[in-house]
């Protein structure tokens, strides 16, 4: 790729810095994102991803008003549907349940203690597939210049990061391809790729769409895949693979690479659409099981899968 082209490619993962603050990205991050709050009410209202049997909790820096028998003041749109509504002095904690779809949006409206502006704020619950903001930070008075350092931090690291994936881009297409390929990057060793076939073995969802005809997993060094071949609903629209998620028992997931498919997933049971998914795992976290999630771009339909193993 010529170099110009590779500033482009950076320029753009800069600017994705910014369009965090309200779209999950791969791998959200750990670290709390910070929300100020305007004196006068208007303009947009946040948005917080949440993700059904994720944790999300909204930090404050001022107290959460209760009533004189100290119920919580919080206004959630389909309360009911939440697993867990944990109001405390300065925080709120909320886990949706399964009731709760991707794409869904919920309106979450909380008021603070005291006279001092702005008197509540409101946000826009996001329900995603499989991605959830573990923590924010909600600032009602100023910023603290810590926060600011904290995330001058954060956008460092990743620049840092849009950096070193442009050199693995660099250095992939400076390498062969093939066999070849494999070996030159140290992913073939005398055990070579191992391959599994799951198709008798995994558990499907109910309303999966769309549905898998075949799964196969491989191992090698250094890495495994989830091979699948995938056919649409009749009379939907065909299914876009956005990203994917292999998650073990405890909760812990494996880095994700790209996503390859053969192109949008349609009804079509004589030419299946395929999906590979890649992610890099030890041997030792390749045993498994793991469940496998499959989302379209804004966490709309899904393809969920359990006991996922590899060789």
């Amino acid at each position: 790729m010529p170099a110009p082209c590779f500033a482009v490619v950076l320029a753009l993962c800069l600017l994705g810095l910014r369009a965090n603050a309200q779209t999950p990205s791969a791998s959200l991050s750990t670290s709390p994102r910070p929300i100020e709050l305007k004196e006068e009410p208007g303009g947009e209202v946040p948005e917080v991803f949440i993700s059904p049997g994720k944790s999300t909790t909204l930090m404050f820096d001022a107290e959460l008003l209760r009533t004189a028998e100290g119920k919580d003041t919080a206004t959630l749109e389909r309360r009911e549907a939440f697993a867990l509504v944990d109001a405390g002095l300065t925080i709120l904690r909320l886990i949706p349940s399964e009731g709760l779809k991707p794409g869904d949006r919920l309106r979450l409206t909380v008021r603070f203690a005291g006279r001092a502006a702005p008197s509540g704020a409101a946000f826009t619950l996001v329900v995603h597939a499989a991605q959830a903001e573990p923590m924010v930070e909600v600032y009602r008075n100023a910023r603290p210049v810590e926060s600011y350092q904290q995330e001058a931090r954060e956008a460092r690291a990743r620049a840092a990061q849009c950096h070193d994936e442009l050199k693995r881009i660099q250095a992939e297409r400076a390498e062969p391809g093939g066999l070849t390929g494999l070996l030159a990057a140290k992913q073939l060793d005398e055990k070579g790729v191992l391959p599994k076939v799951l198709t008798e073995a995994f558990t499907e969802a109910p309303g999966n769409v769309p549905s898998v005809f075949l799964i196969r997993s491989y191992r090698a060094a250094g890495r495994v895949a989830v091979e699948l071949e995938l056919n649409g609903l009749a009379n939907a629209p065909p299914f876009v693979v956005a990203g994917a998620a292999l998650t073990g028992r405890r909760g812990a997931e494996l880095k994700v690479l790209p996503v390859w498919s053969s192109g949008p997933i349609k009804a079509d049971p004589s030419n299946p659409g395929r999906v590979v998914v890649e992610a890099e795992a030890t041997t030792e976290d390749a045993r498994g099981p793991y469940t496998l999630k499959l989302w379209e771009d804004g966490g709309g339909r899904t393809v969920l899968l359990g006991n996922v193993t590899f060789p």
